[in-house]
């Protein structure tokens, strides 16, 4: 390749590039970018303050109204009359020893009443064999 051509090459392409990064510069001038910044900025800032709102709600003492009171202490509905239930049942027993009753690791511990209740509904005779004889 002739010198020339190569001089010609190689200054062109020093105009290409410095027409590319003079208009790169220019359409992140500062008066273009400051405004997306400052959109940006805010929108941070609102989800910083919403963020600490949940964390400052999330470690505030749960305060319990009557009415939730209420509710979690309602009684099974295996106790309840009016609901087919009875009081005095094994049903109503085991039930309420579920909802109430906890251990150290938080779970009932009701597996006397439990097989109490099984033995009281279990069928006392044994069913036929499904299936061909």
């Amino acid at each position: 390749m002739p010198v020339g051509t190569t001089a010609a090459i190689v200054a062109v392409s020093a105009v290409v590039l410095t027409a590319g990064g003079f208009i790169a510069g220019r359409q992140t001038a500062p008066d273009h970018v400051v405004p997306l910044v400052e959109a940006q900025t805010a929108q941070i800032d609102t989800l910083a303050d919403g963020m600490a709102d949940l964390v400052s709600r999330s470690t505030a003492p749960i305060t319990l109204d009557a009415e939730t009171r209420a509710a979690l202490a309602r009684t099974p509905p295996q106790c309840v009359r009016v609901l087919g239930g009875d009081p005095l049942s094994m049903a109503c027993a085991w039930s309420s020893c579920l909802m109430f009753t906890q251990s150290n690791g938080q779970r009932p511990e009701c597996r006397a009443i439990e097989a109490a209740y099984l033995a009281s509904v279990a069928c006392p005779e044994e069913l036929p064999a499904s299936g061909p004889q």
